[in-house]
């Protein structure tokens, strides 16, 4: 191995100190200079200090490219290397520190040849083995930000290479590499590949492209000859709908946004497939050339299991002939040499590629990128199994089928993955966690000295509220926007609940009265409220005595109790990392971050958790720059700021502190934006002067964004001034919406920016999350700044500068893309008012009379008050008329004097406990935790029989089982919507414990991450549950997590869905009315949540109410069609969809259930004329079959839930005695070794004769491969019908000898016509007679070649021969076509040809 002398050998393990990382978006490579020789520091400081006396300064033709000298830089010399020269200017490389400077003459001299033997004091180095993990090859944002955290850690590293002309060592540093491959934005290479790459880019000069410029490689096998030639030839690739399911095996995982999906269909299909390749290439000489410009060029490759596949060129390494592949078929990227390449011959392209790149539907990473827990976890979910696959959409630009995951059970395994990984999924790691990562893993140490915090705490004790119960369960832990920090914390081993403090979440625009708690600057401060003053005082006296004698155990808590280092009380704490025997921790309840012993912490008494953190973090709005919280303040205004502060305190006065928006800085730290006022002036416009002027930030720049949140402002209004404003939005006399006379511009300006943005964002993807921000088409066809308010039955979007809430097409919606920020940055420009001296009550006519007389129409405004949350109490003139008296009069309204009810606060005694209690150490006792309600608590609905009304259908199951919404009630469901999504209240967890099946709780949907009111249904385990949707009537499976109490003001509102049957559809039969096709076009007559029906009620029956529907007058009935049997889904979609049976109705549905034994009387209904489409499953005779109807999801869905049942370990073989003639059972087919539905024809001992009801073949197995059918798939009819040429006679002709081969020819692997012309009905079968037409023919007519009438009149006993010996052969098929329902899946009902799409 090649050396530098004086510095470390290959092999080597070392301690390097790392001083700067290229950050340089468009470097490959992680390059990095650290410093080898940290013990000869002495040596490089005596150095620096020798070489201040430089020799010659250079005249006008000193200096050549190489040459070493000294440049200088603020008044100190370095020892550089002259990089270029043009003139009199230089471009120079400071060896000691590894920077690049341009230069002039005068800033260079020449230096001693001894000043120059010291080695440089960093040296140029590659982190090994990583590169990025993206398509572009190129790091992601988040990656950048983690490297920029590594320039000033010291760490270990192992020398992989030194590659000495170029003076580069490639090092391995376990500590980083580990973390970016588990962050997921780095994949790694082996050492050998990792230095092939290197020497590749160290030669290009792109540097960024795994396949640069290479010299093309011929591989040769045989002696010299002409080589074959890849071509870019594309696979094609079946088109799937939008909405298609089908059965899938997942081949490779990824990551979440990169799963490899194949159609079980084709599984035997493709296996034949790699034979058919292995067989056509192995052992064959041939000679491949392949260069880099045949990237994605589709060619053979030997996999190492020694068989050949379909794949793609991925990447190409020159230096050591080895390629990396894409198998097509599976999916798994494997490097293989060159020799093992071939071109894909042109037979081989024939088959359809049917593996898809899929992403997980509704799962995102947040832009942080997936950890290798995370990876590991899907893989273990997914990897090999297989699963139905519902195809959402496909997104051309990405490349991928964005597709829901259903396993056993119908069981989402989206949602699964979701909900198991939440606090990774939702977990938005910075930079900064990635440092403190490191740090607590070891990997660096943590060289940032701890700041001295200036507080002011008042050290009084304080009590715990009685009535609260607001401890949160694990999955609750709090991310809060008041504090900054996440107060989640990990698992205790001996307690059932996690250990984690609640914190304040206030309104935007809310006035609160606050102390100063603690101060770092006036970026970073932190306040209290002055309203929980008795209750911290009251906590804090009763945690002193509980610990007073408390001994110390081993620590695992973050949540915990702390004793003060300096005055020696306990505070509530969070552990914000330790490092033995110390810990940092903050106090939560003041903000002061503190070191202490370990043997300082104890665990937190549950009762100590009820009362919230009681500081709440902040920074000082500046309105110079309101995009940041890193205003640059001086000395002189901190000492303003702690004046300010101070004075107030002396004086006993209370500060007013107005929220003006919740933003976080680079470190997603979050902040409260606010404004600190007395009574006389605010600290915002005392010290706007002393903020210093700082250039202004590009976007991208940007230290700090918005946190899903717009800047709102007060607009520097003052209690007693007057505005002209123009009213905007009405929604009565105490809120309405207005905009500033003098903000007219600022208004116009935001318009045309946002015309012009939205201009250019027309094609993003539409926010879907309530809550969040996003840019809103007005009716007026312009686009402003809105915030989604609910998502569910309609999108409602509220427009912040208006103040109005509308409904919304998605398509109308467009995201707040990053480069928004002056967009963002201006303050929401409509202003809440209410009319001052108004009662809280007023008829409707007077809001009626107010928004028709005030809606866009100028006012001056006094402003007479402002209430706690911001909205400000005004009285209107019109010219010298004022509203207010106007509307007293015209209504004569009079306000009822009240007197002012002022609150005291008593002691809550949650927390008091005796001597004799504390002796024993035992735990405060916990309030008594209040039974959940049930929904008999909410109030009843009148409904009565032969009332009508205007619904809206909010859920389908089918004609059976729907529910309405009344049109007049839509308002106060938004109403309870909003409120339950408005992000201020207080969600109150449950204990698992606690949760029952029939409770009433407040459940967060899956698919828009919204809350809403839901009774449990069912409780799977310990974390799931089944929740129905009481205003909507819809089901989903949901963690446990995801649900918490119902507040007392939401059991006063009744449910808002009614679940309804439609009256005739009883009367037509289960089996009909559940047909596919007739809830599908029931589905469609119904609309989507948004079609206006006219409902009449007819009778209660249990707590379904038979309705009878009107659309526009015309009637809404069952519409039944001619068509095959009862389809699959909807007779067991309860089951697969896991959603419980009313009560009253479960009694009905188990009457109609059949008898196992009844299996092959549940006969699908053909009638004659009926015209269908179908493949051919079983060959009988020349002119008997069995068919499949061409829709097959319904059969895959099946044989999904039949092979689980069949593998299932509890399912043991049947007793061969309990089978007879008839029954029916599961059976394994021995072709492909699955399992599927059979029903006994004979049993001679141990071995059974079958038919396999779902295919029409007929075969032998024995005893112990056979299965119990469940009562379940028994409700199923057979998915095989049997069908019969019409047309021919047996008592007038018989067929030829090839007259079966003809008909397989004819028929098999085809879409076929079906015309049933007349159905005979016996006892085990239906036979439709039937004319196939297929691919322009009329098979009819083309077999009648085969056919040869007889000469003479049969006797009746040759015909009676003929129709018994017809009849036996009937489930005795000739031609078993099993494998042609491999092609069912890709053609439509609509379609003849296989839509095919070129790839």
């Amino acid at each position: 191995m090649s050396s530098i002398p004086g510095l470390p050998t290959p092999g080597s393990d070392v301690q390097i100190l790392i001083t700067s990382v290229n950050s340089s978006p468009p470097c490959v490579l992680v390059e990095l200079w650290g410093n080898f020789s940290q013990g000869k520091k002495a040596e490089y400081q005596y150095l620096a200090q020798d070489i201040q006396s430089p020799g010659e300064i250079f005249h006008e033709f000193d200096g050549n490219a190489g040459d070493q000298c000294f440049f200088q830089m603020d008044s100190t010399w370095y020892r550089c290397r002259i990089v270029s020269r043009h003139g009199s200017n230089y471009s120079v490389f400071l060896i000691d520190k590894a920077w690049m400077r341009s230069a002039t003459r005068s800033m260079l001299a020449w230096g001693k040849k001894e000043h120059f033997l010291l080695p440089p004091e960093v040296e140029f180095c590659v982190l090994a083995n990583v590169l990025p993990l993206s398509h572009g090859n190129s790091w992601s944002h988040t990656a950048m930000e983690f490297l920029k955290t590594l320039p000033g850690k010291s760490v270990k590293a192992y020398v992989q290479e030194i590659l000495v002309p170029q003076r580069t060592f490639l090092l391995h540093i376990p500590c980083i590499s580990k973390l970016m491959y588990e962050m997921g934005f780095a994949k790694k290479l082996s050492a050998e590949m990792f230095k092939d790459f290197v020497l590749q880019s160290l030669r290009s000069p792109s540097e960024a492209v795994v396949s640069t410029e290479t010299q093309e490689m011929p591989v040769r096998n045989e002696p010299e000859g002409p080589g074959e030639q890849m071509h870019k030839q594309p696979f094609m690739y079946p088109e799937l709908p939008t909405g298609t399911m089908v059965t899938v095996i997942v081949t490779e995982v990824t990551n979440p946004q990169r799963v490899f999906c194949q159609l079980r269909i084709f599984s035997q299909e493709l296996k034949k497939l790699s034979e058919q390749l292995t067989q056509h290439y192995e052992g064959r000489l041939a000679t491949c050339n392949i260069g880099p410009d045949m990237l994605g060029f589709p060619c053979a490759a030997r996999g190492s299991d020694g068989s050949w596949y379909r794949c793609v060129l991925q990447q190409v390494f020159p230096t050591n002939t080895v390629v990396e592949v894409l198998n097509v078929d599976y999916g798994m990227k494997h490097f293989v040499t060159v020799d093992n390449v071939r071109p894909l011959a042109a037979e081989f392209f024939r088959m359809p590629v049917a593996t898809y790149i899929c992403s997980l539907h509704g799962i995102t990473d947040k832009g942080v990128g997936w950890t290798a827990a995370q990876i590991d976890y899907l893989r273990s979910l997914l990897l090999g199994k297989t699963v139905i696959a519902k195809f959402e959409y496909q997104s051309l630009c990405e490349g991928v089928h964005y597709v829901t995951l259903y396993g056993h059970g119908n069981t989402n395994l989206n949602n699964l993955f979701s909900s198991e990984e939440r606090g990774l999924l939702e977990c938005e790691k910075s930079p900064g966690d990635y440092s403190k990562l490191m740090c607590m893993s070891a990997f660096a140490e943590k060289d940032e000295a701890q700041k001295q915090s200036k507080t002011k705490m008042s050290m009084q004790p304080a009590v715990i509220p009685a009535a609260q119960n607001l401890s949160a369960t694990p999955s609750e832990g709090l991310r809060s926007t008041g504090s900054g920090i996440s107060f989640q914390t990990q698992n205790s081993s001996n307690e059932s609940r996690t250990a984690a403090f609640m914190a304040h979440m206030f309104p935007i625009g809310s006035a609160l009265d606050v102390n100063v708690s603690c101060i770092e600057s006036p970026n970073d401060f932190w306040c209290q409220l002055v309203q929980n003053a008795g209750h911290l005082k009251w906590l804090m006296r009763d945690m002193q005595t509980y610990y007073a004698s408390s001994q110390f155990h081993p620590f695992v808590e973050t949540a915990c109790v702390a004793r003060h280092p300096d005055n020696g009380m306990w505070y509530r704490a969070h552990v914000i990392n330790r490092q033995t025997p110390h810990a940092n921790v903050l106090l939560v309840d003041y903000g002061e971050t503190k070191t202490v012993s370990l043997y300082d912490l104890r665990r937190i008494c549950p009762a100590f958790l009820n009362l919230k953190g009681q500081a709440f973090r902040c920074s000082l709005y500046n309105p110079a720059d309101p995009t940041s919280t890193m205003n640059d303040w001086d000395e002189e205004a901190l000492a303003q700021f702690e004046d300010f502060v101070n004075t107030a305190a002396s004086n006993h006065v209370i500060l007013k502190c107005t929220i003006y928006a919740v933003m976080c800085n680079e470190q997603k730290v979050l902040f409260n934006i606010v404004d600190l006022e007395t009574p006389f002036e605010s600290v915002r416009t005392r010290m706007v002067a002393l903020a210093k002027s700082v250039p202004p930030k590009k976007a991208s720049e940007s230290h700090s964004h918005f946190n899903g949140s717009y800047c709102y402002s007060t607009h520097n209004i003052k209690t007693g001034t007057e505005e002209m404003v123009t009213v905007t939005c009405v929604n009565g006399v105490h809120q309405f919406f207005c905009q500033l006379e003098r903000n007219a511009d600022v208004v116009e300006d935001l318009t045309m920016k946002l015309s012009t943005l939205c201009h250019q964002l027309k094609n993003a993807k539409p926010p879907t999350k309530c809550g969040t921000v996003c840019f809103a088409k007005y009716t007026d066809g312009h686009w402003y700044r809105g915030r989604i308010k609910a998502t569910r039955p309609s999108v409602l979007v509220h427009f912040v500068d208006y103040g109005d809430t509308l409904e919304v097409d998605k398509s109308d919606l467009l995201p707040v893309p990053r480069e928004a920020s002056d967009i963002m940055s201006v303050p929401v420009q409509a202003v809440e008012c209410s009319l001052s001296d108004i009662p809280a009550s007023v008829p409707r006519e007077v809001n009626s009379w107010f928004e028709s007389n005030a809606t866009e129409h100028k006012f001056r405004a006094l402003v007479v008050a402002k209430d706690p949350c911001g909205k400000l109490l005004v009285e209107l003139y019109n010219g010298k008329t004022q509203l207010n008296s106007t509307i007293k009069k015209e209504f004569q309204i009079e306000m009822q004097r009240q007197e002012q009810v002022v609150y005291r606060d008593p002691k809550p005694t949650s927390t008091s406990f005796d001597k004799e209690s504390q002796k024993k150490g035992d735990l405060p006792s916990e309030p008594e935790i209040k039974a959940l309600p049930k929904p008999a608590d909410l109030p009843s609905k009148s409904l009565t029989s032969g009332m009508e009304a205007d619904v809206l259908v909010s859920h389908c199951n089918s004609p059976l089982s729907f529910y309405v919404q009344f049109v007049r009630e839509e308002e106060d469901l938004f109403s309870i919507v909003e409120k339950l999504n408005d992000g201020q209240s207080t969600r109150k967890t449950i204990d698992i414990k606690d949760v029952h099946p029939g409770d009433l709780v407040q459940a967060e949907f899956p698919e828009d991450s919204s809350w809403y009111r839901a009774v449990v249904r069912e409780i799977h385990g310990n974390a799931m549950a089944l929740v129905e949707f009481v205003d909507f009537g819809n089901t989903a499976m949901i963690s446990l997590s995801k649900m918490c109490r119902l507040s007392e003001p939401l059991l006063k509102f009744p449910t808002y869905s009614t679940h309804c049957m439609l009256s005739e559809a009883a009367a037509l039969g289960k089996e009909v009315v559940l047909d596919p096709e007739v809830v599908s076009t029931f589905k469609k007559d119904l609309g989507n949540g948004d079609k206006e029906l006219t409902c009449r009620f007819i009778r209660q029956s249990g707590s379904v109410w038979e309705v009878s529907l009107e659309d526009s007058g015309m009637k809404v009935v069952c519409k039944v069609p001619t068509r095959g049997p009862t389809a699959f889904s909807e007779i067991i979609s309860e089951k697969l969809e896991q959603v419980k049976e009313k009560p009253d109705q479960s009694a009905t549905s188990s009457q109609m259930l059949p008898n196992k034994s009844t299996l092959c009387h549940l006969k699908p209904d053909f009638v004659e004329g009926q015209q269908l489409e179908a493949y051919v499953t079983a060959i009988s005779g020349a002119q008997t079959f069995w068919c499949q109807f061409a829709n097959s999801e319904e059969l895959d869905k099946l044989t999904l839930i039949v092979s689980e049942v069949g593998n299932a370990a509890q399912h043991k073989p049947v007793d061969a005695t309990s089978l007879s003639h008839g029954s029916p059972c599961i059976a394994l087919y021995a072709d492909d070794e699955l399992w599927y539905r059979a029903q006994v024809i004979s049993k001679n001992g141990d071995v059974l004769s079958i038919l396999f009801v779902d295919y029409g073949d007929r075969a032998q197995v024995n005893v112990r491969d056979v299965r119990e059918m469940p009562p379940e798939l028994i409700e199923t009819p057979p998915q095989a019908f049997l069908c019969e040429l019409e047309g021919f006679d047996a008592s007038r002709g018989s067929w030829d000898d090839g007259a079966v081969d003809a008909l397989s020819d004819l028929i098999a692997d085809k879409l076929l016509q079906l015309t049933v012309l007349r159905v005979t009905r016996g006892e085990s079968h239906i036979k439709c007679f039937v004319q196939v037409e297929c691919e322009g023919q009329v098979i009819n007519e083309t077999v009648k070649a085969h056919w040869k009438c007889f000469t003479n009149a049969a006797t009746e006993e040759d015909v009676e021969g003929d129709v018994a010996l017809q009849e036996e052969v009937l489930c005795a098929p000739t031609h078993k076509t099993r494998h042609v329902k491999l092609k069912q899946w890709r053609v439509s009902s609509q379609s003849t040809q296989p839509p095919l799409r070129m790839r």
